[in-house]
């Protein structure tokens, strides 16, 4: 693959994991119902996805959340809770340090939501933390992975041609929409078949 201009490191399992699990275990918790239960009014009902594309606040979020068990919730509360779920994957840093040693800009591109980015950017991961000029958020950008527009809008955000711009992520069919889009893009597996490719860009 040809050097890029501006790659783009998408967030959850590339730049941090996380578990949705303990995140259901937490809310079961807090609210009381089962661990099933609070999957199914998160998950399973598309509510999550919603708040991902920006069509709910934080705050209609728990709104839903409250209705589905049947008693009030505390906003910060319940959004801390659903968002105690990720971990820094400490073996992309070598790769973020590859990049920006070639000089190469970067920015990050992530389905995720505002109780998910603000949990994150408040731990501070060193992953996630000054590396990248740009974030491309879909919960604020309203258009999800992997549909075009959240693509078309990143590219133009950072003024860089399709075909100059380089993708990571871990789910194939938001790698097959970026390359619908234009864009360079792989799937990631591991960090050291990223550092391999990265090893052509002189």
């Amino acid at each position: 693959m040809a050097r890029p201009d501006f790659v783009y490191f998408d967030l959850g399992n590339v730049l941090v994991h996380f578990d949705h699990q303990r995140s259901v275990r937490n809310l079961a918790k807090l609210t009381g119902v089962s661990e099933e239960k609070a999957r199914a009014i998160v998950f399973d009902s598309g509510l999550e996805d919603r708040y991902e594309t920006g069509l709910l606040t934080s705050e209609q979020f728990v709104a839903e959340i409250s209705r589905e068990v049947g008693k009030p919730l505390e906003v910060d509360q319940v959004l801390q809770q659903v968002s105690d779920m990720f971990w820094v994957n400490e073996s992309i840093l070598p790769i973020l340090e590859s990049v920006a040693r070639k000089g190469i800009r970067m920015g990050l591109l992530s389905n995720t939501c505002e109780a998910h980015w603000k949990w994150i950017e408040g731990q501070g991961y060193e992953t996630v933390v000054g590396w990248f000029e740009q974030h491309v958020l879909s919960y604020e950008v309203r258009s999800m992975k992997p549909a075009r527009a959240i693509y078309d809008e990143a590219a133009k955000l950072v003024s860089v041609k399709p075909e100059s711009i380089f993708f990571i992520d871990d789910r194939i069919e938001n790698v097959q929409g970026a390359r619908s889009a234009g864009w360079q893009s792989v799937q990631f597996h591991d960090s050291g078949s990223l550092a391999n490719i990265m090893e052509e860009w002189k």
